[in-house]
């Protein structure tokens, strides 16, 4: 047995004779640790500093000080109850004093005859202490369950802490989040608004100089080829007639390059007649000149509710389109679409040229070649709209523009 352990210490009262030295040394020889207490007041005062059973004979329960060791006891945590063991002479009415006072003290009280046999008080000291141990391993356990108690208090008051700091934390990244989507909203709208500004502007720009060159320079071509018709008639010499005809056919081709370079930079006939008679009108132009047939249809395109903005996209969009295919597809024909649906605008321009590989064409991002897919896709953009290209080689290509009518009513509005 474990010795000096105050778990393990057994306290003995006996007032009388010799008999608390006798019980001592025989716990002692047991393997006991033994605790002879000179008084009751010297009793109370171990119990509170921890022991392991309390001995004591009868006539140590008639002592004046009794206050002390009941004080003691009743004192205990909820999980100690001292064993005690008394010594008694025996006697009915002693008997029942001694219960009373044990029922008193409210502890674990065990009786003893005298004379007790050895093996009896250490038989019943065994049981004693080892009820004892039991206790303490529940004051342990009630120690460790309180520790993890207090331990997932605490860990919880730090998940709470944690978690609302993280709260703050996400809220705030939120907040800077929302408040750098809107600005860049902002700068995607101002950027919108800046692009579609430049745009008409350059259209504007283009009508500009598209009705100077066809008021003033149109005219005086007229009037140069007018006074050359004039000095050809008049002229005898030749010599001096050839060069004033050819002077004259250079003037005739000088004007017809000007009207259609101001066709090209804004025809009258956009703004005059509309979409479909405009597109009829290039067609007529560049198929003159690359002598390359189209078959156009727009049965299925209504004007009313398209805007002007939309109708000089999707004009640029077949111009840009019908050059390149003169260009790069070697195509012999043409078709071209143009229809509305409820929601959308649609252009179908279909060659039958050489193709070339689409995908690769997306993919490089490269908008400088075939269909000029990043001018196109610049225009697009202002105003909602996409396109699609199918093309293999040898196959021709084939060129799908949409443009959503409600989606670029709103960003109208939006710009206005």
């Amino acid at each position: 047995m474990e010795k000096n352990n105050s778990k393990n210490r057994v306290l003995i009262i006996a007032p009388v004779g010799r008999d608390a030295q006798g019980m001592a040394e025989l716990l002692v020889s047991q393997g006991f640790e033994a605790q002879i207490c000179c008084s009751l007041a010297e009793c109370a005062a171990h119990i509170q500093s921890g022991t392991g059973a309390l001995i004591l004979t009868e006539e140590a329960l008639e002592l004046g000080s009794l206050s002390h060791l009941f004080e003691a006891l009743a004192a205990q945590p909820s999980w100690s109850e001292l064993p005690l063991i008394i010594l008694t002479t025996g006697g009915e009415s002693r008997l029942a004093r001694l219960l009373e006072l044990a029922a008193e003290a409210a502890g674990s009280v065990t009786l003893l005859e005298r004379p007790v046999h050895t093996t009896t008080l250490i038989r019943s000291l065994e049981v004693a202490l080892n009820s004892r141990r039991r206790q303490y391993q529940v004051r342990d356990f009630l120690e460790e369950q309180r520790r993890t108690e207090r331990e997932l208090r605490e860990a919880h008051e730090q998940l709470a802490d944690r978690a609302r700091q993280l709260e703050t934390l996400v809220e705030s990244r939120t907040a800077k989040l929302a408040e750098s989507n809107e600005r860049l909203r902002r700068e995607m709208d101002e950027r919108e608004a800046l692009r579609r500004k430049l745009l008409h502007a350059q259209e504007e720009e283009r009508r500009r100089i598209a009705r100077e060159l066809h008021d003033q320079m149109g005219q005086n071509l007229t009037a140069l080829n007018v006074g050359l018709k004039s000095l050809l008639d008049g002229q005898s010499r030749s010599g001096l007639g050839s060069r004033v005809q050819h002077l004259q056919e250079l003037a005739t081709q000088t004007a017809r390059d000007l009207h259609r370079v101001a066709v090209e930079l804004r025809p009258a006939v956009l703004d005059d007649l509309g979409l479909v008679k405009a597109i009829r009108a290039l067609i007529e132009t560049w198929c003159t000149r690359y002598r390359i047939d189209v078959d156009f249809e727009a049965g299925q395109y209504k004007a009313a509710g398209i805007s002007s903005e939309i109708e000089t996209i999707l004009y640029r969009i077949i111009q840009e389109a019908l050059n390149n295919v003169a260009k790069h597809s070697g195509a012999t024909r043409v078709a071209l679409v143009l229809r509305r649906t409820e929601e959308q605008v649609q252009a179908i321009i279909e060659d039958d040229g050489r193709g070339f590989d689409a995908r690769a064409t997306s993919q490089s991002g490269n908008g400088s070649g075939r269909l000029g897919l990043l001018g196109i896709r610049e225009r697009l953009g202002i105003v909602g709209g996409n396109f699609k290209i199918e093309s293999a080689p040898k196959r021709g290509a084939t060129l799908f523009v949409r443009i959503p009518i409600l989606k670029a009513h709103e960003k109208e509005k939006k710009a206005k």
